[in-house]
């Protein structure tokens, strides 16, 4: 698992194994946030799996899966509700794009300005304009 810090509230990395949840624990993680559709490739292992690895560590697993580009925005609004839970949150996909886009759409949506959140794409290595740029249209 390769894991990035977002910010003091938010880590985001590739594919977890049900074996990183204690070491997500430790780190004090809260809940932990799945975007990656079950079956996507045949060697990952299951939400369920994570999840019941997170709920044995008093970890709340939540699963918000889509494709890459067909987030939608009741995932965006999922996303706001867990952020604003206060709980520090790690997410995960294949590759931890799709997570980071899905929070660079919740914080476009919340009005963070754009170049902050462009910056903090570019510190992370994931390429975010397209996803955020219908938020800025009328700004």
């Amino acid at each position: 698992m390769k894991s990035i810090a977002v910010n003091e509230n938010l880590s985001i990395s590739d594919q977890i194994e049900a074996t990183d949840i204690e070491r997500l624990a430790q780190e004090g993680i809260e809940a932990i946030l799945c975007n990656r559709p079950d079956e996507e490739e045949a060697d990952q292992p299951s939400f369920s799996d994570i999840a019941a690895a997170a709920e044995a560590k008093d970890v709340e697993a939540v699963y918000i899966p889509f494709k890459t580009g067909e987030m939608k925005p009741e995932h965006v609004a999922e996303m706001r509700r867990l952020q604003d839970s206060g709980k520090r949150l790690h997410a995960f996909c294949r590759s931890g794009n799709r997570s980071f886009c899905l929070y660079a759409a919740a914080q476009a949506s919340r009005g963070l300005p754009k170049e902050q959140i462009l910056q903090q794409a570019e510190k992370a290595g994931v390429a975010v304009e397209k996803i955020i740029e219908s938020y800025y249209e009328d700004a």
